[in-house]
């Protein structure tokens, strides 16, 4: 029934980077761990490092994530947050090793690891962005706020309603409820194939895109990530590269529980359904149902539950002995 779809960049652009950012999986490094008494074996484990994410020069945030496809989850972060509106607000994006540190010794000419870890994006805003940025900051600084953080998903709010803007109008999916309903259960299983990190480490998080047609569902893009966020945004980017957004007639499988600010992005990109293999938070419904968007969570190939757009009533729960 899945059909995959290639997560490769033309190969002009794609012919000098490594494989795991053409393909979209992100790196593990190999460490020793003692299983018992005295046995010592070597294991994979998910790498982390930050990247710093900046706009024309200008440091704006870090983030930690797995290396890998570091363009695109600059990119579908930047949207997220409203800092660009399309690709057209984009004019270059470089994307590099952290800088060495003048404070610490010099590293011998043939060791080529960088002293600091990590990496940097600058993304180049085109005079169409710098101009949409100017006005917005010539609207004063709570505009310029962060509406939304990966880190936290509401830091740095000046009020609540900053929560609740940028939500375009969402066009649901033209299923049959059997159908979606089935096709969803489908959903992780056609992931887990794919989850090779997840596989080697056990310690990362995937986002995963499918297109809902007439005919055969398609894998677009999946990405694993050591944050469930940096997963998605890479999807975000990924599809403003491609000219895809916003992202009709898709549904959006996380491997996690489903947060608010996995619902945020996904709102922002226009896609109609989410499917999360986890629980989701109240206020990740709220802002669902604000946005006309299905959300099925507990999903498995036997089972999930479907949220209908309805008030979250709260509810206090205590352990009484």
């Amino acid at each position: 029934m899945f059909a995959c779809g290639s997560n490769e960049r033309a190969p002009d652009v794609a012919a000098d980077r490594p494989a795991a950012e053409r393909t979209g999986l992100a790196a593990a490094r190999e460490t020793l761990v003692e299983r018992g008494e005295g046995e010592v074996r070597r294991d994979q484990v998910a790498i982390e490092e930050p990247l710093e994410i900046r706009v024309d020069g200008e440091a704006l945030v870090v983030t930690m994530r797995s290396p890998g496809a570091e363009e695109e989850l600059a990119l579908g972060y930047l949207y997220a947050e409203g800092w660009i509106e399309g690709a057209g607000d984009v004019a270059d994006v470089e994307a590099g090793p952290a800088a060495r540190s003048d404070r610490r010794p010099a590293v011998p000419a043939n060791d080529e690891t960088p002293l600091v870890p990590g990496a940097v994006v600058d993304v180049r805003l085109s005079a169409q962005g710098r101009e949409r940025s100017r006005r917005r900051a010539d609207a004063g600084e709570r505009e310029r706020a962060f509406r939304v953080t990966s880190a936290c998903g509401v830091c740095g709010k000046p009020s609540l309603e900053d929560l609740w803007v940028r939500l375009p109008a969402i066009r649901p999916l033209d299923l049959p409820p059997d159908r979606e309903r089935r096709l969803v259960r489908e959903l992780p299983a056609a992931m887990r194939v794919r989850q090779d990190l997840f596989g080697d480490t056990g310690g990362v998080h995937a986002a995963a895109l499918f297109e809902v047609d007439d005919g055969p569902v398609e894998l677009l893009w999946l990405y694993e990530d050591i944050g469930r966020h940096n997963a998605v945004d890479k999807i975000v980017g990924r599809a403003l590269q491609a000219g895809r957004l916003p992202l009709d007639s898709t549904i959006l499988a996380v491997s996690g529980r489903l947060g608010f600010e996995i619902v945020q992005k996904a709102a922002v990109a226009g896609i109609p359904t989410l499917a999360a293999v986890g629980a989701p938070s109240s206020l990740a419904l709220d802002i669902a149902h604000l946005a006309g968007i299905r959300v099925y969570a507990f999903v498995a190939g036997d089972r999930s539950n479907l949220y209908p757009a309805a008030p979250v009533e709260a509810h206090l729960v205590s352990n009484v002995d």
